[in-house]
């Protein structure tokens, strides 16, 4: 799933900058609905409890930007805090869905001194938050859909039809591939490490991701991961096959780094 920003082209700098305007006409309300609005949670650890009001969940996501407030959090009793209390712009509990037309994976390669870079289209995205850690996540990405970015007209096609041949990621015989996040903890800078596998030609492998969110509402997120290509049996160019190739050798390391943006009409249990 990165999991993080204005949005551009660039592989380094994909991001997304919303400007949320919220408008209603004024209305009856309880007192209830009032108190939600501007509730205030006296003790810092009382931002871990069960049940919380949409008030206290927000007076605890903007109090967490203190740093004072967040080592409090940190000395209620929990050997790990994990997004609750230590990651930026957490969303709430709930399973989010990524707008595919709105997102954008970004791979790159390198050879010698030359950096190559391309898109991969995604098919579908969506993870889980329960109790303020991310649990669980799917990404499908169509590897028949691999293109060329750093490099322009047929130059750009022959490069995407040979990453589509046998002799890269063989897409005829493997179309799609996919990653899937078994657990994550923070990793102390308010980013999330993730753990998941990574199945590229029918092979998988554990691969750790990094995550961090640019907004909660709606979710922006950005995640950064990188694999070693001759692990999914991805040999053309590669040392870890073939000996002496000089100019010819490839680096095994991809590095991929993806901007998602969510479908909030798709967005459930929140």
């Amino acid at each position: 799933m990165t999991f993080l920003l204005p949005r551009t082209s660039s592989v380094l700098g994909l991001a997304v900058i919303f400007s949320l305007t919220a408008c209603s006409e004024p209305s009856a309300s309880n007192g209830d609905e009032e108190n939600a609005e501007d509730a205030v949670v006296v003790e810092a650890c009382d931002c871990l409890k069960e049940g919380l009001s949409k008030g206290e969940k927000k007076f605890c996501r903007e109090s967490k930007r203190s740093t004072a407030f967040l080592e409090e959090m940190r000395k209620c009793g929990l050997t790990e805090v994990g997004g609750v209390s230590a990651v930026t712009n957490m969303p709430d509990d709930g399973q989010y869905t990524m707008d595919v037309d709105q997102s954008r994976l970004e791979w790159q390669g390198r050879k010698a001194t030359l950096s190559e870079t391309g898109l991969i289209p995604i098919r579908t995205c969506t993870f889980s938050i329960e109790g303020g850690r991310l649990t669980s996540g799917t990404m499908l990405v169509e590897m028949n859909g691999i293109q060329a970015t750093s490099q322009k007209g047929q130059s750009a096609r022959e490069l995407g039809q040979h990453l589509r041949s046998a002799d890269f990621f063989d897409v005829s015989t493997y179309p799609t591939a996919a990653y899937t996040i078994t657990s994550s903890k923070t990793d102390g800078r308010g980013n999330l490490s993730v753990q998941g596998k990574l199945n590229i030609k029918g092979q998988t492998k554990e691969v750790e991701a990094m995550m961090t969110f640019a907004s909660a509402d709606p979710v922006v997120v950005s995640v950064s991961l990188a694999f070693n290509r001759a692990d999914f049996d991805v040999r053309f160019g590669s040392g870890s096959f073939f000996d002496n190739l000089g100019d010819n050798l490839i680096s095994d390391e991809v590095n991929m780094r993806m901007a998602l943006v969510e479908n909030v009409s798709l967005r459930k249990g929140n």
